[in-house]
């Protein structure tokens, strides 16, 4: 029995190699697994070294075109997503389209509301006119009177289209008056019913180089008596003013008085008509305007900005 125990001990001892070392083993198949995991190491390292660069050329791309946007300045984009206020990048380019938004400026300057007649300009167009005549026998008639020399062919033209007739430019003629108006003056009073009569005292009261057909049309359409028009002349300030600027003068009740005051204190080219009737019909004396332009303050204020400040100073 002992004899067959030995036998078989004897069996395995001689399978099995003198020379194994079973650590050495246990290394090589360690070695071995690892060599075919990283048997493709160098080609894998490569895509992702590849991967990574792209990716940061990328991100270098966007980077470089989200600061030049706001002019390099990271404090510019901050206030750009940031900030409730609308700031300005200076230099920044505008193909971005960003726009800065100015709030509206609204300033309260009360109007004085003057309702004026309209006052009919002729312009002189081209086409035909309503006088049944030709264009050409038109300039023979105005040539048998001899105003054919008085106008040029562009008022000549004004006059025909407008249909002004041959007997009022006589009259005109007549009465010496052709001399002071031009073609498109005298389509400007006929088209607005001018009557003859109102040129004859503008002229016999020297007015009438004072103005042009559309004044004269203003003045008459607006009924300004001659003694307005007297008083401003005597005031030494009528030609200061034209037809449209005596209306609302007048129809303000600005008397030739305060005016003389203006001129004057030489404060009349500081004004025009509307502002003028805004200071008086809110009382503020010359004296008051006087001293404002004396200390340099006049020529940054507005008529109401001084009606204001003589309303704040006390009346």
């Amino acid at each position: 029995m002992a004899k067959q125990n030995t036998t078989k001990k004897n069996s395995l001892g001689n399978d099995l190699d003198r020379d194994f070392d079973l650590d050495e083993f246990l290394d090589e198949q360690a070695n071995s697994s690892n060599n075919d995991n990283l048997s493709d190491d160098p080609e894998s390292k490569e895509e992702r070294s590849d991967l990574i660069k792209n990716s940061l050329l990328v991100v270098a791309v966007i980077s470089t075109i989200f600061l030049w946007t706001f002019d390099w300045s990271p404090r510019n984009a901050y206030n750009y997503f940031f900030s409730n206020e609308v700031t300005t990048i200076a230099n920044a380019p505008q193909t971005g389209g960003f726009q800065v938004v100015i709030p509206p400026i609204n300033v309260d300057i009360p109007d004085i509301d003057i309702d004026f007649p309209e006052i009919v300009v002729g312009q002189g167009q081209s086409g035909s006119s309503n006088l049944g005549i030709s264009f050409t026998d038109y300039m023979a008639e105005l040539n048998e009177l001899g105003y054919l020399d008085e106008f040029g062919s562009s008022s000549l033209s004004t006059l025909y289209t407008n249909s002004v007739p041959v007997n009022y430019i006589d009259q005109l003629g007549k009465a010496g008056m052709l001399n002071n108006f031009s073609g498109t003056s005298i389509t400007t009073l006929y088209n607005n019913n001018v009557p003859f009569e109102f040129l004859e005292k503008m002229k016999n009261a020297n007015f009438i180089d004072n103005f042009s057909g559309t004044s004269i049309s203003t003045l008459y359409q607006n009924q300004v008596p001659f003694e307005y028009l007297n008083d401003l002349n005597t005031a030494g300030v009528l030609t200061e003013f034209s037809g449209t600027s005596i209306s609302t003068l007048f129809n303000n009740d600005v008397p030739a008085s305060y005016l003389a005051e203006f001129s004057k204190e030489g404060l009349l080219n500081n004004f025009g008509s509307t502002s003028i009737s805004r200071l008086y019909a809110n009382n503020v004396p010359i004296s008051f305007i006087k001293t404002l332009n004396d200390r340099g303050l006049l020529e940054n204020m507005s008529s109401q900005s001084v009606v204001n400040a003589f309303r704040i100073d006390g009346e």
